[in-house]
């Protein structure tokens, strides 16, 4: 939750919005936590998650959890 809150105190610093994407290396905690942000915070980021292992490509391809 403290990851998340810092997060977001960054995007408010930063001023973004709704036209901005957010970029998650690599799946698993930190990916779902980047989707969650993103679904979360003004409700209408958009979110590019780059999966850095092979295994973590094969996951996103067969069933990706966050869209």
């Amino acid at each position: 939750m403290d990851i998340l809150i810092k997060v977001f105190d960054k995007v408010i610093e930063s001023r973004l919005d709704r036209q901005c994407t957010f970029i998650a290396l690599r799946r698993g905690v930190i990916g779902g936590m980047c989707g969650y942000a993103a679904a979360s915070f003004l409700r209408g980021f958009n979110v590019i998650q780059i999966p850095t292992t092979v295994m973590a490509q094969v996951d996103s391809l067969v069933g990706g959890k966050l869209v």
